[in-house]
């Protein structure tokens, strides 16, 4: 069995956050799916679109800006519930090597339960906006390949998969932060209440990864600690040379607006990799100091990404 340093009390206290405070996403009282979609409103905050601070955004009438905006939070919504579906199949893994007198047990199965809930919401946007195309782009086959990745790595080097997860959650977690804050009032509704739901479950997550790792982290041998810290440097430097956490392919639905050239180049914008370096370090700097990440790969992450600045 793995043995699970989580202290039980912290784990007590998140199971009952997860039974008093979760938030299905098909009460209307947490989420009211029949507020229209309307070119009135944005669907990302504007500082997170791949297009914020090009020509074309600036280009764009407010109504191209709507759509250009939704069709971007339904493809990312589209990838997030395939990153939950890995993750829930890495937990489910772990499970297997957990004895289910542990609390963490329980725990972890709230953490399934709810991301499964996440997916379901992010699977119930892409439905309501069934005129942007999210079929065909290959990210399917590539989620499954990821799959059966985490389901080995979560029971061969279970630190090394939180620090994946970790990697995935905290920084995915900021946008729904800002969708949940409304700072320019121009938010859809929908995104909001989804939002707010979405941040108080990947609160209990994010913490309970954050302290297996610093429990356990200490505890590993020599050679576990060293593919840990390989695995990491890994992983961040993968991160390191993409301008985004989730995928964006190009679609002919947004020739009207831009040309391929131009979809190519916002993707890559200093506006985008600026945000993306900030979120991901700060991450890094987490994972580093529970000892997950070395130091010397922390700076060089800073020093790579100001390189693409």
């Amino acid at each position: 069995m793995q043995t699970i340093l989580v202290p039980n009390d912290f784990v007590a206290r998140l199971n009952r956050a997860s039974a008093a405070k979760r938030f299905y996403p098909f009460d209307d009282s947490v989420i009211d799916w029949s507020v229209p979609l309307s070119s009135e409103y944005l669907y990302m905050p504007e500082e997170l679109s791949f297009l914020y601070g090009s020509d074309v955004w600036e280009r764009l009438s407010d109504e191209a800006r709507s759509f250009v905006s939704r069709w971007e939070i339904t493809q990312m919504f589209r990838n997030a519930g395939l990153g939950e579906h890995i993750l829930n199949q890495g937990v489910l893994s772990l499970l297997w090597r957990t004895s289910q007198h542990d609390p963490s047990w329980r725990f972890m199965l709230h953490e399934v339960a709810e991301e499964c809930q996440h997916m379901a919401m992010f699977n119930q946007w892409v439905v309501l906006n069934g005129d942007i195309r999210t079929v065909g782009l290959g990210e399917h086959r590539l989620a499954w390949l990821g799959a059966r990745f985490g389901q080995r790595l979560a029971t061969l080097h279970p630190e090394l998969f939180w620090v994946d997860v970790l990697l995935f959650e905290a920084v995915g977690d900021d946008v729904f932060q800002r969708f949940a804050r409304n700072a320019s009032g121009r938010i859809h509704p929908i995104l909001q209440q989804l939002g707010r739901a979405h941040v108080v479950e990947e609160a209990r997550h994010i913490a309970f990864a954050t302290k297996w790792l610093e429990k356990s982290v200490p505890t590993l041998s020599v050679l576990k600690r060293r593919l840990l810290h390989d695995g990491a440097a890994l992983a961040l430097a993968g991160l390191a040379r993409r301008p985004r956490l989730f995928p964006l392919f190009w679609s002919r639905q947004l020739a009207p607006y831009m040309s391929k050239a131009e979809f190519r180049q916002a993707i890559h914008s200093p506006e985008s990799l600026a945000y993306h370096r900030t979120h991901v370090a700060e991450v890094v700097e987490r994972l580093a100091g529970v000892g997950a990440v070395r130091r010397s790969t922390a700076a060089q992450w800073g020093v790579a990404l100001a390189r693409t600045a």
